[in-house]
């Protein structure tokens, strides 16, 4: 998941009410399509002899998962599927169990509930 800062890391700090975010918001002058979105993962995984695919759009989930099943039987290495999301955009954490996934903001179920959002919410 790529949100242009260490979300994951604020996320787990907000739990002890440290509210501090680290930010790797910068142009990639390597990326221009990245614009802001800084560190360029596709390019760092074939680095480390991975293959990888970037999607911006949701839609482009499934086809990328099945085209890195194919890549990875093809090359018989790690493939990363990068997901371009929203800079504010919290990922839920979980435990070994599908079911103990933690939310840590509620979840949008209107328009206003997610104002800076790309694209508005459905309903």
């Amino acid at each position: 998941m790529n949100n242009a800062y260490l979300g994951l890391i604020r996320q787990a700090q907000r739990t002890f009410d440290i509210d501090f975010q680290v930010n790797l918001e910068f142009a990639n002058i390597n990326t221009p399509e990245l614009g802001v979105y800084g560190v360029d993962h596709v390019k760092v995984a074939e680095g480390l002899g991975c293959k990888a695919i970037r999607v911006t759009e949701p839609e482009q989930l499934l086809p990328a998962f099945e085209e890195a099943k194919k890549l990875a039987a093809e090359h018989r290495v790690p493939v990363v599927v990068e997901a371009i999301l929203e800079r504010i955009t919290n990922i839920s954490m979980a435990g070994a169990e599908i079911d103990k996934v933690n939310e840590w903001e509620e979840l949008a179920t209107e328009p206003g509930h997610a104002p800076t959002a790309i694209k508005p919410l459905k309903v």
